[in-house]
């Protein structure tokens, strides 16, 4: 089965194509940290093989030109039955496309259509519920089905007024435990700012995350090698634009509690912590998490988005929950019928995964 053209296919071999001329569009339009030229690139580098990557783009309505504001990145991946997907599947927390009209938005569609038509099925995730794509694909006749939801804080103007947005029980805590963790430790807060500093603290977070999993007979998102070379590369990218937010707090010099963040276009995305179950009495997450609430405000962030997951602990720091979709479709052919049951068992699997992660959340304390 072969692809149309749909403005750019690469191999994964492509790497020259790939380091200029698709990321052409304005970077201070990608609408999230997982759109950026920074963040695929790397997710090319280290999950590109066997999968082709695309990008679609819609001219401007008043000439033929190409709207650099308009573009969407999508990857095919499958051998017995080829799924087409958006660009960082399976890694990345907000999906969706990059526009700045409905008319580019509708035309991006189009494309998408197009291209999906010669996939044995299409399955795009975690799409804002208001992105005109959700109401196009039902249009379409595509399956619309929830996402996973992820919990965003929106920040006022001021930490005080932050704390007074809490319920007593947490506000109380917020201002208590830091206290109560320096009377027992020489406390130090510290933002890695240099690459040594940035490539410790990803030691220090990998080895607090897989230690407290593998203490349950678990891996962690964190285990492989892959998974932590690409982290490297997006911190390491995202350093040198100052979108990396990566916090450490240490007791008597030793690393406690790790908090990855990222800050772009004005937001902050929480995108995983760990900590040593050894001081979870200390509750250091909360520590930590009531500096970093401190910094975002005091750096002008509006939010302070925590991801996928509706973790307990998230709603307890005042977050509400954002609604995401899935738009599909899979061909009636024996082919895209296999696809369809593969990625049902999948989200299924999946879904159990979550379910147990939560659940580790709320017995062992995690983060709070």
């Amino acid at each position: 089965m072969n692809l149309p053209n749909p403005d750019s296919t690469f191999e994964n071999s492509q790497e020259a194509q790939l380091a200029a001329p698709l990321f052409s569009c304005a970077e201070s339009f990608a609408p999230t940290p997982f759109h950026t030229r920074e963040y695929l690139m790397a997710y090319r580098r280290s999950f590109g093989a066997r999968r082709k990557f695309h990008r679609l783009r819609a001219p401007k309505t008043s000439h033929e030109s190409i709207d650099e504001n308009a573009v969407a990145f999508l990857q095919t991946r499958g051998r017995s039955a080829r799924r087409l997907e958006f660009w960082g599947a399976g890694i990345h927390d907000i999906g969706g496309i990059t526009h700045d009209s409905p008319a580019a938005a509708s035309t991006l569609w189009r494309k998408i259509e197009m291209l999906a038509s010669h996939h044995d099925g299409a399955h795009l995730s975690q799409i804002p519920a208001t992105s005109p794509l959700v109401e196009l694909a039902q249009k379409s006749g595509w399956q619309i089905s929830e996402a996973e939801k992820c919990p965003v804080l929106e920040l006022p103007d001021s930490y005080d007024a932050y704390l007074k947005m809490l319920g007593k029980n947490m506000r109380e805590q917020i201002k208590r435990y830091p206290k109560r963790l320096e009377k027992e430790f020489a406390v130090e807060y510290s933002l890695a700012q240099t690459e040594s500093e940035v490539r410790v603290a990803l030691d220090d977070l990998f080895r607090l995350h897989g230690a407290r999993w593998r203490a349950r007979g678990q891996t962690g998102v964190l285990a492989t090698p892959k998974r932590q070379k690409f982290h490297r590369a997006v911190c390491h990218s995202f350093l040198k634009r100052d979108w990396l937010r990566i916090w450490t707090l240490r007791c008597d010099g030793k690393p406690v509690c790790v908090l990855l963040n990222y800050f772009y276009g004005g937001r902050y995305y929480f995108f995983i912590g760990g900590f040593d179950p050894e001081y979870s009495r200390w509750s250091v997450g909360i520590c930590l998490f009531s500096k970093v609430f401190q910094r975002a405000i005091e750096e002008g962030a509006s939010e302070f988005d925590f991801l996928k997951g509706e973790e307990e602990y998230k709603y307890r720091y005042g977050a509400r929950n954002r609604d995401y979709k899935t738009i599909a479709l899979f061909q009636s052919t024996p082919r895209g019928q296999l696809l369809k049951r593969r990625v049902a068992l999948e989200e299924t699997l999946l879904q159990k995964l979550h379910e147990r992660f939560s659940a580790a959340h709320r017995k062992y304390n995690v983060l709070k």
